[in-house]
């Protein structure tokens, strides 16, 4: 992945609005105008109504000293098939390259497997790493591992999805605003789509912050515009069979659908998928979250109408960062928020370059 270049590639290249994670939730009638994406931001838009939410800080800073060489570094992620997670892994590697240490990648077989992840921890640390970078499938499930990392003395720098089991701790947390991924993609899809119309929200992982946050952010934003009705909220799992399948059953159901919100890629292809094979795609607009080559190739084809990029690369950039300054025994913050960028018809061609080979 051209990663080096994206920097500016994206500043020429975003012709439609993007919005940085923040401490509470946009307001819905003030999308930004194109811009280069910037540094996350203390500051939150004004929006009194929406429910606080963690104030974020600054991303993990760099330093001129390399405390990652030599070392070894673990990362456990959700999966190693779902493309968010193998552009996760491909971030890691080159930050391995770039920091000089070793990277060694450790995912379930079966995507989203607490059971798994909890027995990978457990056999790495008969040779433990230096520290770990977690991404849990369950953010309280995972806790039997992360206690045993913890009485191993050894720290975690935790991405995407917290660990919110407070019997175990961790030393940073980087992702971006869950519930602002939620709320700003529902509110930009409204605002695209229209005033009115009926929706379906395919969920996620029970069990994961992420996907709990999300929807949360999505229903607030579908509750403040009255014309809209939400027609069901079903779990995909997050997984694109179990998407497809579940969206098949909705079909038959429902004559009438204007969107549908999934939330992640890998469900929003499996969405599309069971779109297609009812013959609904012109009638039906479906909005994610997540990107890669394949839903920048649905878009393109407008089988997707749009996604935000919660960035699975600078995320990983941003816990190796926050991992040097662990390992160098300097303090982080408790959180760190990554901005989220707008992929869709109009900037979906050079957006989709940074996946090139």
């Amino acid at each position: 992945m051209k990663k080096k270049v994206w920097g500016l590639i994206l500043a020429a290249a975003m012709t439609a609005a993007l919005m940085g994670c923040s401490s509470k939730a946009p307001a819905e009638t003030e999308m930004p105008e194109a811009e280069a994406p910037v540094e996350p931001t203390t500051e939150a838009p004004a929006e009194a109504e929406k429910p606080e939410a963690e104030a974020p800080a600054q991303t993990p800073a760099d330093t001129d000293v390399n405390n990652l060489e030599g070392k070894k570094i673990a990362v456990l992620l959700k999966s190693y098939t779902d493309m968010f997670w193998v552009e996760a892994a491909n971030e890691a590697k080159l930050q391995g390259e770039k920091y000089g240490c070793e990277v060694e990648i450790l995912a379930p077989t079966v995507s989203n497997s607490n059971e798994e992840q909890i027995q990978l921890i457990e056999n790495s640390l008969v040779s433990p790493p230096d520290l770990y970078v977690i991404v849990p499938a369950d953010s309280e499930g995972i806790a039997p591992a992360i206690q045993a990392v913890n009485d191993a003395g050894i720290p975690i720098v935790n991405v995407n999805t917290k660990i919110t089991d407070e019997s175990v701790t961790y030393d940073t947390y980087v992702s971006c605003s869950q519930y602002d991924l939620g709320y700003t993609t529902i509110s930009t899809a409204i605002e695209k789509i229209g005033g009115e119309g009926k929706a379906i929200i395919i969920f996620g992982k029970p069990g994961a912050q992420t996907f709990v946050e999300r929807n949360e952010g999505a229903e607030d934003a579908f509750k403040e515009h009255a014309g809209w009705e939400v027609l069901a909220n079903e779990i995909g799992k997050g997984t694109r069979n179990d998407a497809m399948t579940v969206m098949q059953t909705l079909l038959t159901k429902y004559p009438e659908i204007d969107m549908v919100y999934a939330q992640n890629g890998e469900m929003a292809l499996g969405v599309v998928e069971a779109i297609k094979q009812a013959g609904r795609t012109d009638e039906i607009k479906v909005a994610a979250d997540n990107c890669n080559s394949e839903i920048c190739q649905a878009i393109e084809d407008g089988s997707i109408y749009m996604t935000y990029d919660d960035g699975a690369w600078a995320q990983m950039e941003m816990g190796f960062k926050a991992a040097n300054m662990v390992l160098g025994g300097e303090t982080v913050e408790k959180t760190y928020y990554s901005d989220i960028y707008l992929v869709d018809a109009d900037n979906v061609t050079e957006y989709a370059k940074r996946y090139e080979e």
